[in-house]
């Protein structure tokens, strides 16, 4: 089961990894997510529809970081002893140097753009499930 775990946490670790490659970029998702907005919010004007293309990839960096945070404490959380204890310490090193490495290589692609303030937004997104997932644990 520990296996299981590690395979899953490692594994969405990619999924994170490659949601910051060149296609999944603003100028891409732009083409697709916008002209869904437009039909959602028809009398918007395009502005407003950019802010909430910006919005709604600034809301998927939080969630795929809260997401990789809670698979690597729990598969961290699921081995005994000292490491156990560390686990939500554990798995925020991991959010963090991935979104470290995230920011770092969309610094050197051409459609990205390596941001400090992604990584406070991936920093928090994994922070707060940490809270509150090691929050459950200590009720549980």
């Amino acid at each position: 089961m520990v296996w299981a775990r590690l395979v899953v946490a490692s594994l969405w670790a990619l999924v994170v990894l490659t949601l910051g490659s060149a296609p999944f970029g603003a100028q891409q998702t732009g083409p697709f997510v916008v002209p869904l907005l437009n039909v959602l919010l028809p009398h918007a004007s395009p502005d407003v529809l950019d802010a909430v293309h910006l919005l709604l990839r600034k809301l998927a960096h939080v969630t795929e970081y809260a997401v990789l945070a809670l698979v690597w404490f729990k598969a961290l959380g699921s081995v005994t002893g000292p490491t156990r204890r560390a686990a939500p310490w554990a798995a925020l090193a991991i959010c963090l140097a991935c979104a470290f490495a995230d920011e770092m290589h969309q610094s050197t692609l051409p459609t990205r753009t390596g941001s400090a303030r992604d990584f406070l937004i991936d920093a928090v997104g994994a922070t707060t499930m940490l809270v509150v997932a090691k929050g459950r644990q200590g009720t549980a």
